[in-house]
């Protein structure tokens, strides 16, 4: 819920690649960095040059779990 509440004000410009690097990320979600290094699936990537996105990956429900966005507006 936290994300969602986040992206609030996103201008479309940053929305459209948070969008396409979520979409990315569906299919190669460890190409990203790790936050934890005891915690792999806990994971990071900057959406263009508009921010950071936050998520957790379960591989087994096969899905990410986007629990935080930053972004720099």
């Amino acid at each position: 819920m936290a994300a969602l509440a986040q992206m609030k004000g996103l201008p479309s410009k940053a929305f459209d690649a948070l969008l396409a690097r979520t979409v990315d990320l569906v299919e190669k979600p460890w190409d990203a960095r790790m936050v934890y290094a005891d915690q792999p699936e806990y994971r990071q990537t900057t959406f263009g040059d508009f921010g950071i996105m936050y998520f957790k990956v379960d591989e087994a429900a096969e899905l990410i779990w986007i629990f935080n966005v930053t972004w720099t507006g």
